[in-house]
């Protein structure tokens, strides 16, 4: 069991889901999230600061969720 790349994975996570929360805030208001964050707009356009946000965030997940399945 490898914790430790668990709790990496976690905190990259965590990161990565900021860095998208908050470019989705600067973007498109305070309530982005909660409005567009789980249909297309979560994603954003191809080029933007969602996207590449996003892009991270899923990669981040992925990874946690691979690290999550080797410690168990």
């Amino acid at each position: 069991m490898d914790t430790n790349r668990l709790a990496v994975t976690e905190m990259d996570l965590a990161s990565a889901d900021r860095l998208w929360r908050t470019a989705m805030n600067r973007t498109l208001g305070p309530d982005a999230v909660l409005l567009h964050g789980f249909g297309p707009g979560g994603e954003g356009e191809p080029g933007s600061s969602i996207r590449r946000t996003f892009e991270a965030r899923r990669t981040a997940v992925a990874a946690w969720r691979h690290a999550r399945r080797a410690a168990a």
